[in-house]
């Protein structure tokens, strides 16, 4: 890899507002010191161990770069290789935190670190989705996502953040309950209106419930789905009422009501946060489990990074994905369905946090089989699908000519895998996917429509 790039050839892309920069202040020694505290064990507490491994083992094969999207999607330009990014981090802690760097810096690609290449590393790790295909592929289990997140969490320390993640994001969701800022009122207001819809729709009223206390389980949606995606919330609601369970909705009223957790992109202290209040929420209601929508990085987050922060007897609910409910129903025959009811050909996008950090591949599938009698696989899936380029916030981020660079590079590869399946309906699992191939459909102009799978599954439904 060649020396440093300057942060001016990602001028055409940009992320990071020069009133979030900074330029020309003093932030090099800032960022030492917040790097320096990454490298300690007890002051990282989430991926301390990979990320130390990462740093210091890469044998530099490029066997990352044949997975990753973005650097393919862009006629593999070196910016934008998995390696170089990470290696702009790596040439920082090889100068500054060992031996070797700081006595010989060049026989161990070691470089002083500079405002300017501070301001390209900031850029180069907000073009990186954090998919972790890479990291799937690596003969020695180097996580270059791991590498970018904490090169995210060391510029947030200094003041670095994009604000859709920050201050529209965490603060906004710790201050109102949810990162769309919608009030109580509002809220409940939507709900009458889903009612209202599906009565419409379907010729029969449900009542949704909102702040039961004691309930078996309590339903958190990704709020922007309430805006945004309200065919996905009304799916939920729909296949809740038809399995005949004790269940809710919660209001901002009860705390948190917004499944979202941005910390997880960018900051472990906002991560922290978030995480407890969602805890303290579903404590004050006094639910069984906690029920995570179609929204992927929340259900990492309340699954899995939740373990290392909040001990057992701190909560004491079950944390599931609405995807796995909807598969031991229909498998337990709870739920009744038929798949002639939605007869387009559909395809399934993994999300990378549902699928490839977490595991669940069947249950969607075997959801969509079952209410869907044209089901098309992508090519490749499941643990080698592509990102579609709205994860770690990025569906969320526009300015700058971003949303250009979300579609010409992750867009387009997934564009041409939606082409080759020859489908009418994308189904999506996850808020941000959505919002992605929302754009991804209008720009590459595409014959065709996405939707949840709770949506899918509702209109099978036979009552």
């Amino acid at each position: 890899m060649s020396a440093a790039v300057p942060q001016k050839v990602f001028d055409d892309y940009r992320v990071l507002p020069d009133e979030v920069l900074k330029p020309g202040q003093p932030r090099v020694e800032k960022f030492l010191q917040a790097m320096r505290k990454s490298l300690q064990q007890k002051e990282n507490w989430t991926f301390w161990l990979p990320y130390i491994l990462s740093l210091d083992t890469c044998m530099k094969c490029g066997t990352c770069a044949e997975v990753c999207p973005v650097y393919q999607a862009t006629g593999r330009r070196e910016i934008y290789h998995p390696v170089f990014r990470a290696d702009m981090l790596r040439k920082i802690y090889k100068r500054y935190f060992t031996l070797p760097g700081r006595l010989f810096p060049w026989l161990v690609g070691a470089e002083d670190l500079t405002e300017e290449k501070l301001d390209a590393l900031a850029e180069s790790v907000y073009r990186c989705t954090i998919c972790r295909r890479c990291s799937y592929v690596c003969p020695v289990a180097i996580d270059n996502g791991v590498i970018v997140r904490e090169a995210r969490k060391i510029l947030d320390e200094i003041g670095i953040a994009p604000g859709e993640l920050k201050e529209k994001g965490t603060r906004l969701q710790l201050k109102v309950g949810n990162a769309t800022g919608m009030p109580t009122a509002a809220f409940l207001d939507m709900v009458e209106f889903l009612e209202d819809e599906i009565e419409e729709t379907r010729g029969y009223r449900i009542k949704i419930p909102v702040d039961k206390e004691g309930a078996e389980y309590l339903l958190m949606h990704n709020a922007g789905d309430y805006l945004a995606f309200a065919e996905t919330v009304m799916g939920a609601a729909e296949v809740m009422h038809a399995a005949g369970v004790d269940w809710t909705l919660n209001s901002p009223n009860t705390g948190i009501n917004d499944a979202v957790n941005y910390g997880v992109f960018y900051s472990d202290v906002e991560f922290s946060a978030v995480i407890k209040a969602h805890v303290e929420t579903a404590r004050k209601l006094g639910i069984k489990k906690l029920v995570v929508g179609e929204c992927g990085h929340a259900f990492e987050a309340l699954k899995y990074l939740i373990l290392r922060l909040i001990p057992p007897e701190e909560r004491p609910f079950e944390v599931i994905s609405i995807l796995e409910l909807e598969d031991r129903w229909l498998r337990e025959g709870r739920l009744k369905v038929d798949p002639q009811k939605n007869p387009e050909p559909v395809t399934f996008h993994d999300s990378c946090k549902l699928g490839r950090l977490g595991g669940m591949f069947e249950e969607p599938r075997r959801i969509l089989k079952a209410c869907c009698p044209d089901f098309r696989e992508m090519t490749p899936n499941r643990e080698m699908s592509l990102c579609c380029g709205g994860g770690s916030g990025f569906a969320i981020m526009e300015k700058g000519g971003f949303l250009k660079f979300r579609m010409e590079t992750y867009g387009r590869l997934k564009a041409e895998q939606l082409k080759a399946t020859g489908a009418k309906v994308v189904a999506c699992a996850c808020s941000n996917c959505k919002a992605q191939f929302r754009e991804i459909i209008n720009y590459h102009k595409l014959p065709m429509r996405y939707a949840g799978v709770s949506e899918l599954l509702a209109n099978a439904l036979v009552r």
